[in-house]
């Protein structure tokens, strides 16, 4: 067992902390060079550790909705975070907290960034490691490694190393959908209430933990809690706000601060029709809408392989993943399909036949890790990619 593991779960790990070593060298490389950018409008005071530009940079934006959680809790009137931080679900700031009250750790802002930023990349060396598990049951060698790559080369996956739930939140569903691959349905399930307690995103494992195991032939009450489980986490945190603040639905209100379709979806497609060149020469931050577009795109368009090729759990979450989020929001898009391993697991396949190894796929690979380096010099320096 030792050898396996040495032998199909070590350079996926090495690979991992390679990749990150240089996206936080970059970064620094960036902010020693040249100052960040002033903060937009609304956007909260995010420079946590600014003696420290190693590690400054990746505690951004919504980073600090996280941190303020940690520090003050929900609904303190002292809070910076909009509408006292409930447009944020609990399990990610509270784990910072947790962490925050080991001896020897100050619980202060700079520390939760700290915090925040360790405990992502942990989380993404644990999601390496689960998902070349996931990998190794449907496909070759050479396509784990090439899922492996897109995963990790994938232009947002900076995102992982941040000071953001995305990296937790994903190992926690990467976690469900291999017990669900081993018939572990109860425990799939129970994850996936986990899962939506750090990201309402995690809803998603509740058609695909159903579906799954419909197909697998369970029924009755193991069926039904399956598919009922992954609610419970949000219910919990929803009935919890609704006692904090009188207002059942406290999360979407505070969500809907943000903007909603209109804001995030209809007004970019009437810009993109009227006015294409708009979005090439105009606000910079419409050329991250527009590769988020170009991703949702190619993601969309990769769905019927997944649903074909997929195990059923992995197919169902994927597509669930992305057609919601393609349909409701075009900001932030990249960043909320990264979950989608579906994609990764099917694209992988494809490049490793004959007709597209070569240059193709180096050129692919190399374009990925461009526009990851790109984006992620941008947020160190408090660009809008969100």
């Amino acid at each position: 067992m030792l050898r396996a593991w040495r032998h199909e779960l070590l350079p996926p790990l090495f690979f991992t902390l390679a990749t990150r070593l240089v996206l936080f060298v970059t970064a620094w490389l960036s902010l020693r060079a040249v100052p960040r950018l002033d903060l937009y409008p609304g956007q909260l005071p995010d420079s946590f550790l600014p003696d420290h530009p190693f590690l400054d940079g990746w505690a951004r934006w919504d980073a600090a909705h996280y941190i303020a959680i940690a520090d003050l809790g929900y609904g303190n009137p002292d809070s910076p975070s909009v509408n006292g931080g409930y447009g944020f679900l609990p399990l990610f700031p509270l784990l910072l907290r947790l962490i925050g009250y080991l001896p020897g750790v100050d619980p202060s802002p700079s520390s939760y960034a700290v915090i925040g930023i360790v405990l992502a990349n942990v989380a993404l060396l644990v999601c390496v490691v689960l998902f070349t598990t996931l990998c190794r049951i449907t496909l070759s060698r050479p396509a784990t490694w090439t899922a492996i790559t897109l995963f990790l080369l994938s232009p947002f996956s900076f995102f992982f190393s941040a000071a953001y739930s995305e990296s937790v939140f994903l190992a926690i569903c990467l976690g469900s959908l291999l017990l669900a691959d081993r018939n572990r349905w109860i425990g799939a399930g129970a994850l996936g209430g986990i899962a939506s307690a750090t990201r309402i995103a995690g809803l998603a494992l509740a058609p695909a933990l159903l579906y799954a195991a419909w197909r697998d032939g369970v029924r009755g009450w193991r069926l039904a809690l399956a598919g009922a489980l992954p609610f419970s986490g949000f219910a919990f945190w929803s009935i919890y706000a609704w006692w904090k603040t009188g207002e059942p639905h406290a999360y979407f209100r505070a969500q809907a601060d943000w903007g909603g379709w209109t804001e995030h979806v209809r007004f970019y497609a009437e810009l993109l029709i009227n006015e294409p060149m708009t979005m090439l020469r105009g606000d910079p931050r419409h050329l991250v809408i527009l590769l988020n577009i170009g991703l949702g795109v190619l993601f969309l368009a990769f769905l019927p392989l997944v649903w074909r090729r997929a195990p059923p759990a992995i197919a169902m979450f994927t597509i669930v993943i992305v057609v919601v989020h393609v349909g409701w929001t075009w900001v932030s898009l990249g960043r909320y399909l990264l979950p989608a391993v579906g994609v990764y697991m099917v694209a992988a396949d494809l490049l490793t036949q004959e007709r597209v190894r070569g240059w193709p796929r180096d050129i692919l690979i190399a374009s990925l890790a461009i526009t990851l380096a790109g984006l992620a010099i941008l947020f160190a320096h408090g660009f809008w990619v969100v």
